[in-house]
């Protein structure tokens, strides 16, 4: 299994933490993946993570692929995430780590635990970026902070919503943004093709 938690573990070590997994399920296209209170690892196949708005509305907030987790934030705690979807793009499997499960595997193999803290300091360190992106005072900047944020290991991004949608959530007026892109190209700082973003 590819995951980031069981990097740098010896055999032995990820034979328990495979035991201690709740369940393993297939999942056909357009199923629901998200179940709250569980650490989800994507084994194979790919979805959208989606967010409810105000208005009821569901949003795509991006794409996720093999080897990445969702559902961090409802393991611990009394985090009830009622806004979170994850949906399959296409047939997935999916692992399901329930907290008293992750509990166990951080007690008994502490490389999961060094894993899992590097994995929530990266994920503290992009909510700050985020955070800076809707605190920059021009458009140009707010838009680079929100693409490079945004982009994967690659520097690719794909936008998964319409420019206008976009423009509502950074509160941008359409035509500053659409400049704004214009100037971020044009200072060759992101390529783009349709709703496709590249962080040069």
């Amino acid at each position: 299994m590819d995951c980031f938690l069981f990097n740098g573990l010896s055999s032995s070590e990820r034979e328990l933490c495979l035991k201690l997994i709740d369940r393993d399920e297939t999942k056909p296209k357009g199923s629901e993946l998200y179940r709250n209170g569980y650490l989800c690892i994507l084994i194979s196949g790919s979805a959208r993570i989606r967010r409810i708005t105000e208005s009821g509305n569901a949003v795509t907030v991006r794409s996720i692929r093999a080897g990445e987790v969702f559902g961090a934030a409802s393991v611990f705690g009394d985090g009830w995430d009622d806004f979170s979807s994850i949906v399959a793009e296409a047939s997935c499997r999916v692992c399901y780590i329930s907290e008293e499960a992750l509990k166990k595997m951080i007690t008994e193999v502490p490389t999961v635990a060094l894993n899992y803290i590097t994995y929530l300091s990266e994920k503290i360190r992009f909510l700050n970026r985020r955070i800076d992106m809707f605190s920059a005072n021009s458009t140009e900047q707010k838009l680079y902070e929100f693409l490079s944020s945004s982009a994967d290991e690659n520097g690719e991004f794909n936008l998964g919503f319409s420019l206008s949608e976009l423009s509502r959530r950074l509160k941008i007026g359409r035509t500053s943004l659409y400049r704004g892109l214009d100037s971020l190209e044009a200072a060759g700082l992101i390529e783009r093709s349709k709703n496709i973003f590249r962080i040069k």
